[in-house]
Order: structure tokens, then sequence, then C-alpha cells
């Protein structure tokens, strides 16, 4: 099968490469660190494809299909993965900030699927299906986060484009796959913290699974497709009671709120002002590589 995998370099992404690669899957990875990519490459061995490629660009994500196109003839997944968060209160996010992370959490995974369909569409069935789009979201999906605001809304939105391609592409034997992750061991939380001003580990309290923990789930997906793939046990299921409890729930995010602004004081970032510190923390995204979750 050919497989696309965009955010390859690091965490779940490279971790899905290698459990593919070793079942003799055929991949177009991609990402923005040329470097890690091409160590990657070597590390697979075989024919597979790197490309260094910004999700955040329309012109990437088409380049990134047509890649697969070229190489292989076909695409059987594409595994939009890449992205990114940062912590910071809502009034200290600069239009910029808003915009960057949206297009490359939501329009990068929108322009990839939708040049992904249009060839999965005039493609043959394999083992039933015509291709299939997954798209790594995230448990803050279904419940968003204090100061992780626009992220968690980033990852919502993906969840509905998942919950509604599902039913549109069904007729076309085209699977949709939405991917949750809860705190794995990536470099999501040091890259957030670098972008924030604020250190969001409070939100990375318990046990952490690992990238190929969270692979392996969606390495079973792609054998099987399904609607969704938690990889936590129980996180869907808690989060679906919280849906119910909505006043609860609420008061378990002042705490992690509460906690965050403790542990932001207690490190003396600049004083206690948390929105001055946020306002003076601007970082660019072009100096910090996005990263996979």
């Amino acid at each position: 099968m050919v497989t696309v995998i965009t955010g390859a370099s690091s965490g779940i992404g490279r971790a899905l490469a290698m459990d593919l690669a070793g079942r003799g899957g055929r991949l177009v990875l991609a990402a923005r660190r040329r470097d890690r990519l091409e160590e990657l490459a070597r590390d697979l061995g075989g024919e597979h494809c790197c490309l260094a490629a910004d999700v955040s660009r329309p012109e990437d994500c088409h380049r990134i299909i047509d890649a697969a196109l070229e190489k292989f003839g076909r695409l059987d997944t594409i595994v939009c993965n890449a992205g990114y968060g940062f912590a910071r209160p809502f009034d200290a996010m600069s239009e910029q900030d808003i915009r960057r992370i949206f297009d490359t959490n939501l329009f990068g995974t929108i322009e990839c699927c939708r040049r992904a369909v249009v060839a999965m569409k005039g493609q043959e069935p394999r083992d039933a299906f015509r291709g299939q789009l997954m798209i790594v979201s995230s448990a803050c999906a279904r419940r968003g986060l204090p100061y992780f605001s626009t992220y968690a809304a980033t990852k919502a939105a993906q969840l509905s484009l998942a919950e509604g391609l599902r039913i549109e592409l069904k007729p076309y034997a085209i699977a949709v796959t939405s991917v949750h992750p809860v705190r794995c061991q990536t470099e999501f939380f040091s890259t957030a913290n670098d972008l924030s001003g604020m250190d969001p580990a409070a939100l990375a309290e318990g046990s952490k699974q690992s990238p190929g923990a969270v692979a392996a789930r969606m390495v079973r997906a792609i054998e099987s497709p399904r609607g969704e793939v938690w990889p936590k046990a129980l996180s869907r299921l808690s989060l679906s009671i919280a849906v119910a409890i909505p006043a609860a729930v609420d008061k378990v995010m002042c705490g992690i709120r509460d906690r965050m602004l403790r542990e932001h004081e207690n490190k003396g970032k600049r004083g206690n002002n948390v929105k001055a510190v946020c306002d003076d923390s601007e970082s660019s995204l072009e100096e910090v590589a996005h990263p996979a979750r």
C-alpha cells in the first residue's frame, strides 16, 4: 500500500513510518525538517519518497499528493499528522498567531485531503477501498482546553471534517478515520512551551503513551478502516460522559487553569503578569519547526 504521512520527521509520524515500512509499505514522507527526513529515509531503506514541505502552504500540500501519484501511480492512505499548538491567553494572541495555527492544523489537512480525494475517486479499489483519509486530531477535539483554545478549535474542526467526509465519501469506497491521541511522548509540549511563554506541562500530568503505541493503533485502522481511533484506553468514554456533565468538567478545567498559572509564576518568567509575559514572547513559526503531535 502507498501511504502519505505529513509531519513524518518525529513523534507519531516517524513511528508510523517505521511501522509501515517494516510491513512493506511504500511511503511518501513529508515534513519541514529536511535533515530529519533524510535521517529517517536512511533508517528505513527502500525506495520511499521524502519531501521537505510546509502544509500551511496549499501548493506544498498539492505537491505532496502529486509526488505519491508520480512515484507510485496511486495513493491508498493519506495521514494528515502535521500540526502544533501553544498555550497563550486568548486576548494575548495576535491575528497572525491564530491564522498560522489554522493554516497548518486545519487548512493543511483540508488541502491534502482535497487533492487526495480527487485521485482516490479515480482509482481501482484495493481490498474493497479506493483510499483512506486519516486525520490526526486530538482528544481535545471533544473538549476545549484553557490557554489552548485556538489549538482545540483546530482539532474540533478536523473532527467535524472527518465526520462529514466519512458519510460523503462512503459511496466512493473512500474510508475516513480520525485519530485522537492523549498525552503522547512527542515534541508537542516542548515546542508548545517554546512558542507560548506559558509552560503547558500542567496539561501533561499522568502517564504518557509512546508514539509507537499510538502508531500501532493507527496501523490497525489502516489495515481495517474504522471511523475513530482513540489510542488511550477509556479516553473516548470519559469524554463522552464529560459531554453530559459540562459543569463538573468545567471545575476540573478550572483546576488545570490554576495549576498552569501557578507553575508559570513559580518559574518566574518575567514576573507574575501572565498577559505581559505572553505579549513579550512572540516566537516566529519560521524559527521553530512544526513537530508531529
